[in-house]
């Protein structure tokens, strides 16, 4: 059974002409974080792999910042553990912004 998605993307995803939000349908085995990026990378390739994972590997970028629902994660703790995810999540991918 698949389960459906809701994806946003920040501006910076624009860039690469993706559309801003959308939903997509994952199969259950790949329904965490870092599956859903993987799908997407599948679905957009190099228009948006190195917007998600470092350079040459599957390492999620450190200044991606992850937000399921009410829920943040930054690239940095992705590496560190796996966030499942459920049918009708809303995710959205954004990058840390400094400065002041």
């Amino acid at each position: 059974m698949n389960l459906k998605i809701d994806v946003e993307l920040s501006s910076v995803f624009q860039t690469a002409h993706l559309p801003a939000s959308f939903s997509v349908e994952i199969e259950r085995g790949e329904a965490t974080i870092r599956g859903l990026l993987q799908h997407l990378a599948g679905q957009w390739g190099e228009k948006i792999r190195p917007l998600l994972f470092e350079e040459g590997g599957d390492a999620v970028l450190s200044g991606l910042m992850v937000m399921v629902n009410d829920r943040t994660f930054t690239g940095t703790a992705l590496k560190q553990q796996t966030v499942d995810l459920h049918s009708g999540d809303k995710v959205s991918l954004l990058y840390f912004v400094s400065g002041g």
